[in-house]
């Protein structure tokens, strides 16, 4: 199996196109999200929009590129809660919500706008 590509924001922050430009005029097109995720659907029962925004305010990350996938989730994500699931569907749920940023390991990962910088360290020159 091929290693999952990098995100260009991660690569920016590494410092890697300065060592290989090239690399970076390679992702020169790639789509940049814009906008928040915004309101729900307006197919969404009362139920489905109250989950939509309960999702949506965990995930202050999420943007208008995520409207798709975010609506997998809450679709799974209603039946979960009416136990209407089962194990094959709450992997999809899990699934999709680990798509999101939602597990641990996977929110490790997202590069969230406006998310706050760690403090100067005070000690980092004894180190």
């Amino acid at each position: 199996m091929a290693r999952p590509r990098k995100p260009t924001a991660a690569l920016e922050l590494k410092g890697s196109f300065k060592k290989d430009p090239q690399r970076k005029s390679a992702r020169q097109n790639e789509p940049r999200p814009s906008a928040p995720v915004g309101a729900a659907p307006k197919l969404f029962d009362a139920d489905e929009r109250k989950l939509w925004d309960e999702l949506a305010g965990y995930g202050f990350w999420l943007t208008d590129a995520d409207r798709l996938m975010l609506e997998i989730a809450v679709k799974l994500m209603v039946l979960f809660r009416k136990s209407a699931l089962d194990g094959g569907g709450i992997s999809k749920l899990i699934g999709a919500l680990a798509k999101l940023g939602f597990s641990p390991t996977d929110r490790s990962k997202v590069q969230a706008p406006g998310a706050k910088e760690p403090e100067a360290d005070p000690f980092a020159d004894f180190k």
